[in-house]
């Protein structure tokens, strides 16, 4: 890493600043309730936030800010993603209106914690991130009141266990090393193999893998319609970053520890996911099962450890993202109608066919099929087992993606189904465009995937 030079430090101090805004601006609406306002004055930030770090990455930056922050081509990365999630997001969430003034506070509070993760360079970032990344979505849920009770409750406990077992292998890595920095030691250690398991489990939980997505499906079934959009299209990517950022960065020395359990993990991740998916009847919990299913592929990548395999992995979680938030939306808008299992699907194509067109365009996405963002995922994933000498791990990844093939389907096959009272239904606006926005972006860069392939493997040369 570089010290800051003096025509990098108005570019980082902006973002700084512009996140301060966003927090400030947004507790300010919070309190005088001006909700149009708060909504506007958020996605304002967000945008002049993208264009901040769309500059640093521009002009290749790479230093260490305030003495603790890592501002390189592989935070820029994620931090740019995440805050385009949040656009995403806050758009849906303005949907409901009902509790955006709240909910946007709680979002650019989590967005921080998200921001504080990206740029870690060392355990206590991360811990400090995740919690405080965790507990405004916590309260963002129970916006709903007795709703989403249950599911809040759920996710407490599982951010709570996993953020102990992250702090008590956070004292066995001061121990072992006298440092908490995300720097590789010269040797390994018992103590650091120990932490190494339970930072494993720990980051588990927030990514979603196999046999950590305990209530997972409960969370993302019990959430608000937007705020399941936040935490299976956001937050367990924050998980997936810690992952990557510990594994490669402080365990280098233990990869050929840490290798054979992420592959173990990917594996029963993806049939988990898939298998369960198989027997849902409402989408959003069938969703919810194919987002950790996602996760398992997101998992070969760390598993085969090169840096193809690692560039596939950061460009699947992208394409996750968007996928997920895709097909939330339409969710969104069903549920509006009170309409939330698949048999509810029947004749959508007479009834919208723009939200039936994008969300066929989402699963087969999501499926792996040619000209889909999603496609490119798995096939940078598959190719990269291939090449880094695990074959039957995308063997087993291509047998997972046909298995998901039929639940998929069913929901395709329900929508362009025939219906004998079609109804006219209208999209809102604000969810309108996020819905067709992501359904592009999903074709644009299932055709042209080179831009975010050479961002993502920029990014993943750094670890």
């Amino acid at each position: 890493m570089m010290d800051i030079s003096i025509s990098q430090i108005p570019i980082f101090y902006i973002f700084a600043a512009l996140c301060a805004l966003l927090v400030f601006f947004n507790l300010a609406g919070a309190v005088g309730k001006r909700t149009r306002m708060q909504f506007a004055s958020t996605i304002l930030f967000l945008a002049l936030i993208v264009a901040s770090i769309a500059w640093m990455m521009a002009n290749n930056s790479d230093y260490v800010a305030l003495g603790i922050l890592h501002v390189d081509a592989f935070s820029l990365f994620f931090a740019l993603i995440f805050t385009f999630g949040m656009m995403l997001v806050n758009i849906l969430g303005y949907a409901r209106d009902l509790h955006y003034s709240s909910f946007a506070l709680l979002g650019s509070f989590a967005l921080m914690g998200m921001y504080l993760v990206a740029f870690a360079g060392s355990l206590v970032s991360i811990f400090i991130g995740l919690e405080l990344m965790g507990i405004p979505t916590i309260f963002a849920m129970l916006l709903s009141k007795r709703v989403a009770i249950e599911a809040s409750v759920k996710l407490f406990i599982l951010a709570s266990v996993a953020i102990a077992l992250f702090s008590f292998a956070m004292v066995l890595v001061y121990g072992a090393t006298g440092s908490v920095a995300l720097v590789s030691p010269a040797a390994a250690s018992n103590l650091m193999l120990i932490a190494l398991g339970m930072i494993i489990a720990a980051l588990g939980f927030e990514a979603a893998l196999f046999p950590f997505n305990l209530w997972v499906p409960d969370v993302y079934q019990g959430a608000s319609t937007h705020v399941t959009a936040m935490i299976g299209g956001i937050n367990k990517k924050v998980g997936f970053l810690a992952l990557l950022e510990v594994l490669f960065l402080l365990f280098a020395v233990d990869k050929a520890v840490f290798v054979p359990i992420m592959y173990v993990l990917a594996v029963i991740t993806m049939f988990y996911g898939n298998i369960a998916a198989l027997a849902q009847r409402n989408v959003k919990r069938m969703l919810a099962y194919s987002s950790i299913a996602q996760a398992g592929y997101i998992a070969i990548g760390i598993a085969v450890a090169t840096g193809y395999s690692l560039s596939a992995s950061l460009f699947q979680i992208f394409a996750h993202m968007i996928m997920f938030i895709g097909a939330i939306a339409v969710v969104l808008f069903m549920e509006s109608k009170n309409r939330s299992e698949i048999n509810d699907y029947i004749g959508l194509h007479k009834e919208s066919s723009i939200a039936a067109f994008c969300l066929t365009i989402m699963l087969l996405s999501l499926i792996g099929t040619p000209l889909t963002m999603g496609f490119m995922g798995k096939f940078l994933l598959f190719s990269s087992a291939v090449y880094g000498g695990a074959l039957l791990l995308a063997l087993i990844g291509i047998l997972n993606s046909v298995i998901s093939v039929y639940y998929y389907f069913r929901v395709i096959t329900a929508m362009y189904s025939s219906k004998s009272d079609p109804q006219h239904l209208h999209v809102r606006g604000n969810v309108l465009f996020v819905i067709v926005l992501c359904t592009l972006l999903v074709i644009a860069f299932g055709v042209y995937p080179n831009l975010i392939m050479g961002i993502a493997g920029s990014a993943a040369a750094l670890i």
